[in-house]
């Protein structure tokens, strides 16, 4: 990691901490009186299992993945909310000169059984601010919902693999300079497989999955790939390095010219017309505080060109409070 990104780490992890105190302590409370009760005991008046993959005679090593949340959903069936916010820094070789962005989010999963959960996973406020050539601009994120279903769950040795499909729909609240920095389609279908296993005390994840566009001349239609790897260093201390990529499958016809090569991984989708690979790496740690709160902390930085990118670096800071 660069001296640059190290700085940035520091500095973006101090704005992170009011943009998501709010958050974190309103979920924080609201978790607190499941996190006292026994399952037995928690309001459930659908009989739900909300434990999911996890709970006595289930599996037992849930690490939830850092970078990348939108997409790199994990394979495990659970009962939760994760607060998260990210500082996203974009290049300088950029239109504008550079700028960041800061996004403050909350995803949401309920188990339905110990293998068919319903995820809510992308939504959120984003603010932007430019250094040059566009407005700033601020606005709620699409939403996207979904569910999940564990096809092979065998907890005596970890082992996971979950099929799900997502729809995202768009909200169209992010525009600057005439650019829709979301999309302007019909919004996205998005099938995934996700999968984990363990190996003494590591842990790896892995996740492919399609963002479909369904409107193909408005958006663009992406590959997305994820591989996680932690290992408990200490008890309930686990390191985190991780692999991200994003491909594109059909290109939109919606940003030309210029412009054509740039486009967003996650949050933003400029249906351009030339866009490339990226692929990112990210690394972190995730503390468990008992078996119902995590917090982790990481950054994230492209390794292909970032001249056809806006993606210059991240920094995350979630915390995760489940059943």
């Amino acid at each position: 990691m660069t001296n640059r990104l190290c700085e940035a780490v520091t500095r973006a992890a101090a704005n992170a901490v009011p943009r998501i105190a709010a958050a974190s302590i309103s979920l924080a409370a609201s978790a607190l009186p499941h996190t006292a009760l026994a399952a037995d005991d928690t309001f459930n008046p659908f009989g739900f299992d909300l434990e999911g993959s996890l709970g006595e005679g289930k599996h037992s090593r849930y690490v939830a993945p850092l970078t990348n949340p939108i997409f790199n959903e994990t394979p495990y069936i659970t009962t939760e909310a994760r607060a998260f916010y990210f500082y996203h820094r974009l290049p300088d070789e950029f239109v504008t000169g550079g700028g960041d962005v800061n996004l403050v989010a909350l995803q949401l999963r309920l188990a339905i059984t110990d293998r068919l959960g319903l995820i809510a996973t992308k939504d959120g406020y984003a603010d932007f601010q430019f250094d040059e050539v566009l407005e700033d601009e601020s606005g709620f994120a699409n939403l996207t919902l979904g569910f999940k279903y564990a096809i092979i769950s065998k907890p005596e040795d970890e082992t996971l693999l979950t099929a799900g499909l997502r729809y995202e729909i768009p909200i169209n609240d992010l525009e600057t300079g005439g650019i829709e920095l979301q999309g302007d389609g019909d919004g996205f279908l998005n099938p995934f497989l996700t999968g984990a296993t363990t190996f003494g005390d590591f842990g790896l994840q892995a996740s492919i999955g399609a963002n479909m566009a369904l409107d193909t001349e408005e958006d663009t239609s992406i590959l997305h790939y994820s591989v996680h790897g932690d290992y408990e260093l200490f008890p309930d201390f686990f390191p985190i390095v991780e692999m991200n990529g994003f491909t594109p499958i059909t290109r939109g016809e919606r940003l030309t010219g210029a412009l054509g090569k740039l486009d967003g991984v996650d949050v933003l989708n400029f249906g351009s017309d030339d866009r490339g690979t990226t692929v990112t790496v990210g690394g972190g740690f995730r503390y468990r505080f008992d078996d119902n709160i995590q917090l982790g902390l990481g950054a994230e930085t492209p390794i292909t060109d970032k001249d056809d990118s806006i993606f210059d670096y991240r920094v995350y800071f979630d915390l995760v409070l489940s059943m």
